[in-house]
């Protein structure tokens, strides 16, 4: 009975061997995978945060713009208010 245990395990060493290594290169093929995934995942992240400063940055001169625009006015409309009519005078 121990030959034909012998023969079995002798028989069986070369599929599980290659089993393992089969398993092995396909976890090896799945991490560098996912490690491209991550990779691209924060160069598009890393884009999008660029995007929105430069949108922030926009953003920030817009405001200025308005809020110049918005004392223009202020002034255009003191001057009426005081004298009744609107004199033209240059711009800044």
């Amino acid at each position: 009975m121990s030959d034909a245990i012998l023969a079995a395990a002798v028989g069986s060493a070369a599929p599980t061997l290659a089993a393992l290594l089969a398993y092995t290169n396909a976890r090896v093929a799945r991490r560098q995978t996912e490690q491209a995934t991550t990779i691209s995942l924060a160069t598009t992240v890393e884009g999008l945060d660029q995007a929105v400063q430069r949108t922030e940055a926009g953003i920030g001169r817009i405001e200025v713009g308005v809020g110049e625009l918005r004392e223009r006015v202020a002034r255009l409309e003191g001057r009426l208010d005081g004298r009744g009519s609107l004199t033209r005078r240059p711009l800044p």
